[in-house]
């Protein structure tokens, strides 16, 4: 295998060769088997495909082996392919035990080269791949032992895992079956040699081979496969459980506590993105590349990491609550305000690198500091969607060093919190300049735009929650010059292309009056807007045309408006 200076080797193999060449370890409490039907049945269509193949090779992705202390191999990425073939030899291996005295020969063969290795020391049979502790005893005794072992086929089903490995042994045996019924007796054998061959051989997969689980989770961070970027999380897990040593039984807990919070929401990646954010809140910027090397640094004992899990599975479920802050049931000082301002940063603008400074206000700030600083915080982050200058990582290093301040108690105050922030924020001048000429191509940010100015015009106390905890009026988004005018507006496609996202051209109607007018000419419209009981729709009405001269006009009146909504 290739190696790196770090000593990362990297090599091509066919899959049953790893299960050959290594004895395998699923990591402590990594998930269970979790591939259901489809996922078994697809694996072997694409395996008898390739056979049937002139090329006769199956690409099966990537696996990460890292090596603990004691030099065994734990997979920290691949086990279910890993398992699956695993199951797949075993049934050729169970088919061939009740053939021939030639077949059982080579039964006995691939369970001691695939399956089953024997341990001088114990005088018993161990496997090559080992499962979790709840999959592990039930994966052994009913596919792994030989036919005629006498533990095989004791195991009692109790876990969903267990059903799904009983479902994969299942259709692999059927899978067996539909190979060799086409050949005669005499040659059914021979056709299972040949797919034993091809699975050391030929489906292969690329094996990354890493000294420690904390190199291969610096390796992740390099890497932008969705599913080995899901991997990084199990890394650090399984680095923060061998720290632990005899307090495992502290730390395990605690991490399947966390995870549990953060998978219940669904979203791409999120433990591995909370992770980050909750070592910012706490340490600073940091960036992908680099968390790796900190955690190391810091995380050297038994103590540090039982410590750093009590505090993961604590920020976990305020972490999880930024997602949805008007239902948690805890911060009880918070008021429906404050939990607004988080609502619309993380629902509505969706911003993500905001999220360890919201973390650390909503865990250190006083109540009423936290609704200052998170209205702050808000107005930070229109100005910035809108005049733009928070990329380059500007806003990531400012955001993690408020963050850490706070979490210090540097910062106790939203005034101090502004003060460190100056020169960053965009001026209002800036914003202005920024609003003048803004186009927005997201429905649901123009929404809440408009919806806000609209209230500040109506003098509502709190414009910038754009009526999310009073208003349940629903409006839909309305383009005046349509995005696909029709020929009664006589305008070029670089017109519309330049003006019809501009804020000055958008507005807000009710569904049902939106949907009637459409792509109406501007002199249709315009008795609908009248009629409007939003302000904002009802002056455009007092425009006799519509193009790029009234739009830039309009803009620049709901640029005055929003100043004062989002104000520093």
């Amino acid at each position: 295998m290739a190696g790196g200076g770090i000593g990362i080797a990297i090599g091509e193999s066919g899959v049953g060769s790893v299960l050959n060449r290594h004895s395998l370890r699923v990591p402590l409490n990594q998930r269970s088997y979790a591939w259901e039907d489809h996922h078994v049945r697809t694996l072997l269509e694409d395996f008898s495909n390739a056979i049937a193949s002139e090329n006769k090779t199956y690409f099966l992705g990537t696996i990460v082996l890292t090596q603990t202390a004691d030099t065994t191999w734990e997979v920290a990425d691949g086990q279910q392919r890993l398992a699956t073939t695993a199951i797949l030899i075993s049934a050729i291996r169970d088919h061939l035990f009740a053939g021939s005295p030639n077949e059982k020969e080579a039964s006995q063969k691939y369970t001691q080269n695939f399956l089953l290795e024997f341990d001088e020391l114990t005088g018993e049979h161990v496997p090559k791949l080992r499962l979790n502790v709840e999959d592990n005893d039930f994966f052994v005794k009913n596919s792994l032992l030989a036919p005629d072992s006498a533990g095989r086929g004791t195991a009692a089903m109790n876990t969903d895992s267990h059903h799904r490995i009983s479902r994969a042994i299942a259709i692999c045996k059927e899978h067996v079956q539909n190979v060799i019924k086409p050949y005669a007796k005499a040659d059914q054998a021979k056709r299972l040699y040949e797919w034993v061959a091809f699975l050391r051989e030929n489906a292969v997969i690329i094996e990354i081979r890493v000294p420690d689980s904390f190199n291969a989770y610096t390796l992740f961070e390099t890497l932008n496969d969705r599913g080995l970027r899901a991997s990084q999380a199990d890394i650090l897990k399984n680095y923060l459980f061998g720290k632990a040593q005899d307090r495992l039984g502290e730390v395990a807990p605690k991490w399947a506590n966390m995870a549990s919070i953060l998978e219940s929401l669904d979203v791409d990646d999120l433990l591995l993105t909370f992770l980050r954010h909750y070592w910012i809140s706490q340490n600073g910027p940091t960036i992908e590349k680099e968390l790796a090397d900190r955690i190391r640094e810091k995380i050297t004992g038994r103590q540090q990491a039982v410590d750093m899990a009590n505090a993961l599975a604590t920020y976990s479920v305020d972490y999880a609550a930024l997602f949805s802050p008007l239902e948690h049931a805890g911060w009880s000082s918070l008021d429906q305000q404050t939990r607004a301002y988080i609502y619309i940063m993380t629902r509505i603008l969706q911003i993500e690198q905001i999220r360890p400074l919201l973390l650390a206000i909503v865990t250190h700030f006083a109540a009423s500091e936290a609704r200052s600083a998170l209205k702050l915080c808000l107005t930070w982050s229109v100005r910035f969607l809108i005049a733009g200058g928070g990329g380059g990582g500007v806003l990531d290093r400012h955001y993690g060093l408020r963050a850490k301040e706070i979490t210090t108690g540097d910062i106790k105050k939203a005034t101090v919190l502004a003060e460190r922030m100056k020169g960053i924020v965009k001026t209002d001048a800036e914003f202005a300049e920024g609003l003048r000429r803004a186009r927005i191509s997201k429905k649901h940010l123009a929404r809440y735009y408009l919806r806000s100015i609209e209230l500040c015009r109506k003098g509502d106390q709190n414009p910038e929650l754009g009526g999310i905890l009073e208003d349940t009026t629903v409006f839909n988004l309305e383009h005046i010059m349509p995005l696909h005018p029709d020929t009664t507006w006589n305008v070029t496609e670089e017109v519309v292309q330049a003006f019809s996202r501009r804020l000055g051209n958008m507005t807000l109607l009710e569904p049902s009056v939106n949907g009637e007018i459409a792509n109406k000419a501007f002199v249709a419209k315009k008795p609908i807007y009248q009629e409007c009981p939003l302000s904002i729709t009802s002056e455009i009405a007092s425009f006799n045309k519509w193009g790029p001269d009234e739009i830039e006009e309009r803009q620049a009146a709901l640029a005055s408006d929003a100043l004062k909504v989002w104000s520093a």
